[in-house]
């Protein structure tokens, strides 16, 4: 049998172009890695920028930050007749509230 297009014959056959060349692309190689790094890098450098944001919430709705927008959506959603109140009234009044009705609080 010849090289006359068989498989198995031929020069490289069933290889690879660079199958056993023994050489790597290191310029890929080293730019992966730069890459994998700088995503490391940032990572580690935003985790307490994130870290801040994320007690930035919790405080929010800890201490009621959303809470006049969410009682102004529920009151065009369901009381859409009633007058929607200032914010400083709304805190006044929820304040107001509290003060007569200490059920829950613990001075």
């Amino acid at each position: 049998m010849g090289g006359t297009g068989t498989r198995g014959s031929g020069e490289g056959a069933g290889r690879s172009p660079r199958a056993g060349s023994g050489t790597r692309d290191v310029a890929t190689e080293s730019v992966a890695t730069g890459a994998r790094s700088q995503r490391r890098a940032a990572a580690i450098l935003l985790a307490p920028v994130r870290a801040a944001r994320a007690a930035a919430r919790y405080l929010n709705a800890v201490l009621g930050g959303q809470d006049y927008a969410r009682y102004v959506a529920h009151l065009r959603r369901v009381h859409p007749d009633r007058p929607i109140p200032s914010e400083s009234e709304y805190w006044r009044e929820r304040h107001a509230a509290a003060d007569r009705n200490p059920g829950t609080r613990c001075c």
